[in-house]
C-alpha cells in the first residue's frame, strides 16, 4: 500500500470563522446566525461578520423568504450557499475517459463532458483545459475559484503533483489533486455527512479496487488512510498480470468480469455495460452474483483488519447492478469475523467521477473562502 496525501473534507474548529461558518451552511442547508454560532461555538458577532464577508463576495445568500416569524432584520434572516455564480473545475483521469466537470460551491455537478484518452498516454492537458472552458462558455455567468485533479494514479503510473502544477499553468487556480478513492470517498462523507461519526470504511470496485478511511474526530475529518485491493488473494484459481493466481482485480474486476462473459458466449460486445444488459439472462447474472460474492467477502476482511464503525461500498461494480447487493451484504454477513455493523452503498452511480473531481475542487474553497473569491474588499476583511 502506497501512502496518500490526507484529504480533509470537514475542518472544525481549525479553520477561520468564514470557513467554519461555510462548513455550517453547506451541511445544513438553510440556517439561522444564531444557529451557526451554537454549533461552531464562535460569538453571534464574529458569526455575523463572517456571514456578511460571504455574502458580500457571493459564496452565501441571504434568504429573507424563510426568516422567522416575528423578528426584524438581518439576524432573523437566514443564509444558504450560493450556487448561481461560482464553480469549481473538476478533472477525473481515468483509463480510457477523461472527464471534465463544473461544480457549485456544494458540489453539485451543473456541467460536465468526457474526453476519450489513449490508455498509457498523458493526460492531454491542453485538450482538458479547452474543454473546461467550453463549459464555461456554456453558462454565463458563471466563475471557476479552483480546480481539482483526480485519478488512480498508482496504476496510471503519473505523477498528481506535476498534473496539478501543469494544470494551474493552464488555468490560473488553485488545484488540488486526490487519488481515485480517497477522492470517492471524500465525495461520499461530503455529500452524506451527517450521521458518519467515528470511523467510516470505504471500499470502491470497479476498473480500480481498493480501500478508503474517514476519521471524524469531532472537530476535524480525513480520509487518511488509503490502500489498494488489486492484488488481495480471493482463493481463485484466475492468473494475474503479477504472475500470482487469484488476485481480486484478475477475479472481479470490471475487465475479469467482460473477459469471462465474452470468453463463455455469453456478451458480443466487450464492455461491462452489456454485461449488465444482459443480466437477465441466468448465465449472467449467476457471473455478477458469483463477483458479488467475491467483493463482499473481501469489504468483510477489510472490514476486521480495520474495525470501522461502518462500512460504505461505492463504485459502479455495485451501482451499475443492484440486483446482487443483497449477494453482497450476504457474503460480507457471512465472512466477517466481527459483530454486525451497518452496510450501506453509495448513491453515487455513474456521475461519481465529475463529482469526485469537483469535490476535491473545493478543499480550496472551503479551506478559506475569502481568500479565493475575486475581490479584495473581502480577503482584506477576513
Amino acid at each position: 500500500m502506497q501512502p496518500s496525501p490526507m484529504i480533509t473534507v470537514a475542518r472544525g474548529r481549525f479553520g477561520s470563522a468564514a470557513a467554519q461558518v461555510l462548513e455550517q451552511v453547506r451541511a445544513a442547508g438553510v440556517v439561522h446566525r444564531d444557529e451557526i454560532a451554537a454549533r461552531t461555538g464562535l460569538s453571534v458577532a464574529t458569526v455575523g461578520r463572517a456571514v456578511g464577508h460571504l455574502v458580500e463576495s457571493g459564496v452565501l445568500r441571504e434568504r429573507p423568504d424563510q426568516g422567522r416569524l416575528g423578528t426584524v432584520g438581518r439576524p432573523g434572516t437566514p443564509v444558504e450557499v450560493d450556487t448561481r455564480r461560482y464553480v469549481t473545475i473538476g478533472v477525473h483521469v481515468g483509463r480510457r475517459i477523461a472527464t471534465v466537470a463544473l461544480g457549485d460551491l456544494t458540489g453539485k455537478v451543473v456541467a460536465h463532458d468526457t474526453v476519450r484518452r489513449r490508455p498509457g498516454a498523458d493526460p492531454d492537458l491542453d485538450r482538458l483545459s479547452r474543454a473546461a472552458a467550453t463549459l464555461l462558455g456554456g453558462l454565463p455567468g458563471r466563475e471557476p475559484l479552483a480546480a481539482g485533479l483526480v485519478g488512480p494514479w498508482r496504476e496510471l503510473e503519473l505523477e498528481p503533483e506535476a498534473l496539478g502544477r501543469d494544470l494551474h499553468d493552464l488555468t490560473g487556480l488553485d488545484v488540488r489533486t486526490g487519488d481515485h478513492i480517497a477522492a470517492v470517498a471524500a465525495t461520499e462523507f461530503f455529500h452524506r455527512r451527517h450521521g458518519t461519526p467515528g470511523v467510516t470504511l470505504y471500499v470502491y470496485a470497479r476498473d480500480t479496487l481498493g480501500f478508503a478511511v474517514a476519521v471524524d474526530k469531532g472537530v476535524q475529518t480525513e480520509i487518511s488512510r488509503v490502500g489498494s485491493l488489486t492484488h488481495f488473494p480471493t482463493g481463485s484459481g484466475i492468473p494475474c498480470e503479477c504472475g500470482r493466481t487469484g488476485c481480486l482485480q484478475a477475479t472481479a474486476g470490471d475487465e475479469a468480469v467482460v473477459r469471462e462473459a465474452v470468453e463463455a458466449g455469453l456478451v458480443t460486445e466487450p464492455t461491462i455495460e452489456s454485461v449488465y444488459g444482459a443480466a437477465g439472462a441466468d448465465p449472467v447474472l449467476a457471473l455478477l452474483r458469483r463477483r458479488a460474492r467475491v467483493l463482499g467477502e473481501v469489504a468483510a476482511s477489510v472490514r476486521d483488519i480495520i474495525a470501522p464503525d461502518r462500512v460504505i461500498l461505492v463504485g459502479q461494480a455495485f451501482t451499475g447492478c443492484p440486483w446482487v447487493l443483497d449477494e453482497v451484504v450476504l457474503a460480507f454477513e457471512d465472512t466477517t469475523a466481527l459483530p454486525p455493523l451497518p452496510v450501506s452503498f453509495t448513491r453515487f452511480g455513474a456521475g461519481i467521477q465529475a463529482i469526485a473531481a469537483c469535490t476535491i475542487g473545493l478543499g480550496a474553497v472551503y479551506d478559506d473562502p475569502l481568500a479565493v473569491v475575486p475581490s479584495s474588499g473581502t480577503r482584506a476583511a477576513r
